[in-house]
């Protein structure tokens, strides 16, 4: 670990206190100057560090900590390889740029600033620094490309999983966690791939972490959330990225293992938002009123349109679906 790592470590392990120039340069036994010039390289990059005068050096907003995430993580592939930017244009995009030369698999690439990410369907979707995190994972299973589209849902439960012993937060299928009728989490899942063959699969997760209210636009305020509004206070990202990560493995390497998409797609239903609910289909021409059924085995969501008793399964790429009275 380089000098300007270990000073960002310390700086990020002290918040929500202030560390001390003097006392970073004395545990590592480096000049001031040194710590300095970490400091200002560090700001360049994008790290909001904050100078308190004779107090030292601060994040005002709970950081990403690759050494407290990793203490924690429990997995044999996911994450062993882990990269934590402060600002980038969309984990997705710089992860599928990194596949395209050199795919690793479990490799996980974490922003906490997004600046021109995109979600499904084309919508932008961006972040705001230290109030949200922004996950990638690269994978390459050897499954088909047909079933690619699964992994979404498997992000979905091991979310789902992570969080919900604090919140109870659901899955509108097939992409997005929301809690009390508003988004808290959208994923978008990319493929590189042949007629049979997959190259390598990214997935994308933006978590709503530390957002206030104010910190959304007007039109999205009774649409969106964080777990900080939920809660009612700030929350600590690294122990739900951790743990986030931990439950994906284990979901995802059973799906890859045995072929089964039960453990996953359990959770799914189980924890949905809109099984059980009358919903709106959307498509470019259309809107039509439909009751949602339940999700069949290959993650597809089976509904009746109004006046009829047929089972129509809806695929994720190509609809959208909303709730009578809002969002969800």
């Amino acid at each position: 670990m380089s000098t300007k790592e270990k000073v960002l470590t310390y700086i990020q392990k002290a918040y929500p206190e202030a560390i001390s120039g003097q006392l970073i340069c004395d545990d590592l036994q480096v000049s001031r100057t040194a710590v300095w010039k970490a400091i200002q390289t560090l700001k360049e990059e994008g790290y909001a560090i904050h100078s308190q005068g004779k107090n030292g050096y601060q994040f005002l907003v709970p950081p990403v900590v690759k050494e407290t995430i990793q203490e924690r993580l429990q997995t044999d592939l996911i994450g062993k390889k882990l990269t934590i930017v402060p600002t980038i244009s969309s984990t997705n995009t710089v992860a599928k740029q990194t596949a395209d030369y050199l795919p690793e698999d479990g490799a996980v690439l974490i922003a906490e600033e997004q600046t021109t990410a995109r979600g499904r369907l084309g919508r932008n979707w961006n972040s705001l620094k230290g109030k949200t995190v922004s996950l990638s994972i690269t994978l390459t299973p050897k499954i088909a490309p047909t079933s690619a589209s699964l992994i979404t849902q498997i992000v979905a439960a091991a979310f789902i999983e992570a969080s919900k012993n604090s919140l109870p937060v659901k899955i509108k299928w097939p992409n997005d966690i929301v809690i009390n009728g508003q988004k808290l989490c959208g994923i978008l899942t990319e493929m590189s791939a042949e007629l049979t063959q997959i190259h390598y699969v990214v997935v994308g997760i933006g978590m709503n972490t530390n957002l206030v209210k104010e910190d959304l636009p007007i039109d999205l305020q009774e649409k969106a959330t964080s777990l900080a509004i939920q809660l009612g206070h700030e929350i600590d990202p690294n122990p739900l990225i951790s743990d986030f990560l931990t439950h994906f493995e284990k979901l995802y390497q059973e799906f890859i293992q045995t072929g089964s998409t039960k453990a996953f797609l359990d959770i799914c239903c189980e924890h949905s938002a809109v099984l059980g609910k009358e919903i709106y289909v959307l498509t470019k021409k259309e809107k039509k009123l439909a009751y949602a059924k339940t999700i069949d085995d290959e993650g597809q969501l089976l509904v009746q349109y109004q006046g009829s008793s047929e089972l129509i399964p809806l695929f994720a790429g190509e609809i959208s679906i909303r709730g009578l009275d809002g969002y969800i």
